[in-house]
């Protein structure tokens, strides 16, 4: 329920761990694709009722807030955009809590704008093995901690976070959403090429996916939104994406984009995907490999595993750039900041359909293969660490910066108390 009994709970999980290999997980949402906030036969540090968010300066120019780990998305919208005019980035589903986010880098739809979230982190309260409790800011002796949070601090670093203050922005309720198909692979890389170039203002929120066959058919669907400040700035938004869709698209294709404002709160209520096996394969295209020869390849071998999947396969193309790429990759743990798209394979099949474990292990064993061939041959970078892959290492994870990450996880967790399968 507090900190304090974190600080207690800590020091008696380590002697479990040490002296009798009972291990343990810490969990602040669950949401983990591959369950490392659970295990089997030991025990989990539930941070759920540290959930408390407060805005401790809230200026025209400056907005400051606090928010413990199990924070949701939901309740951020409700709680503080709607009701107080302030946001922080945070997953596009709601049930995403604040600490898994932000500790392994933290993408949102407002990152183009604002950056990661981790790049919003003014200083972390953390417990560290012994029970103790240390403040990690940019400019204290715990420095290195501090930076090392800022991306990969669901990686075992150091220790178990309870608070987050966080810089903040002001925002409001309602948004601008839209929704477009574009039917080719020609098509679509003619449009991602273009995104490459940074054609669309930091206030866009852009993805690209293509579905199991059933829903859309053949067609990739563009989702996108505009987020600001006052109705009339969303006007102006409205009007700018209308502009970029009718440069980028072929006139036909442009007039399947749809445009309208509403409730980002009611918006947030979608998105909760549960009661599936899952798994996910994914990876960052850099902007010299964002040609549309190179993208239209991508793409026809993401379709084939689509098809592949029998119908449980989503491709999910997310647009990066924008204000993660201006931060320089050595500057926080999180590495893969020049990556202009992230693109990932989702494979999610319902628990309730029979032989369920059957066909996840056939799909799995085929979309590894497939996985691989589009990494050979589009040089996919690195991998997302809040989107893991079972087989990905740290090198995957955090690129050039692992060394640096290994010499702070010694020093500040020599004895690898805080660790599970995708950890230092």
């Amino acid at each position: 329920q507090r900190e304090d009994d974190v600080c207690k709970s800590v020091p008696v999980l380590a002697h479990l761990k040490r002296k009798h290999r009972i291990d343990f997980r810490v969990k602040s949402g669950g949401h983990h694709y591959n369950a490392c906030s659970s295990v089997r036969d030991g025990i989990v540090l539930d941070l759920a009722r540290l959930n408390s968010y407060k805005l401790l300066e809230k200026k025209k120019s400056s907005i400051i807030g606090t928010v413990g780990p199990a924070v949701t998305g939901g309740a951020i919208w409700k709680e503080l955009v709607r009701k107080r005019g302030a946001g922080c980035l945070m997953g596009g589903c709601p049930a995403v809590n604040q600490g898994g986010f932000i500790l392994g880098g933290g993408f949102s739809y407002w990152s183009r704008r604002y950056g990661l979230a981790c790049d919003m982190l003014r200083r972390a309260r953390v417990v560290l093995a012994d029970g103790s409790v240390v403040t990690a800011n940019s400019t204290n002796e715990h420095g290195d901690l501090f930076w090392a949070l800022r991306g990969a601090g669901s990686a075992g670093v150091g220790g178990v976070v309870t608070e987050f203050e966080l810089d903040m922005f002001e925002t409001q309720d309602r948004q601008v959403y839209g929704m477009g198909l574009v039917a080719t692979v020609k098509e679509c890389s003619e449009f991602m090429s273009k995104l490459n170039d940074e054609s669309l203002p930091g206030n866009v929120g852009m993805s690209l996916f293509l579905f199991p066959e059933k829903y859309f058919g053949e067609d990739f669907v563009c989702l996108y939104n505009w987020y600001d400040t006052g109705v009339d700035n969303l006007k102006d938004g409205m009007k700018t994406l209308k502009s970029s869709f009718r440069n980028m698209l072929s006139k036909e294709t442009a007039t399947r984009f749809g445009l309208e404002m509403k409730s980002a709160t009611e918006h947030s209520k979608s998105g909760i995907m549960d009661g599936r096996l899952w798994r996910v394969w994914n990876g960052f295209l850099m902007p010299e490999d964002c040609t549309q020869s190179k993208i239209a390849r991508l793409l026809s071998l993401l379709k084939e595993m689509r098809d592949l999947g029998e119908g449980y396969v989503t491709i999910e193309i997310l647009q990066w750039g924008g204000a993660i790429s201006k931060i320089d990759p050595k500057d926080t743990a999180f590495y893969w900041r020049r990556g202009r798209f992230n693109v990932c394979v989702n494979l999610g099949v319902p628990t309730n359909v029979a032989n369920a474990e059957g066909i996840f292990e056939r799909q799995q064993a085929m979309l590894d293969k497939a996985w691989r061939k589009v990494e050979r041959r589009h040089h996919l970078k690195g991998c997302y660490y809040n989107y893991p892959e079972r087989d990905a290492t740290m090198g995957d994870y955090f690129g050039g910066n692992v060394s640096r990450l290994r010499r702070i996880k010694k020093k500040y967790d020599p004895e690898a108390i805080f660790s599970h399968p995708q950890s230092f």
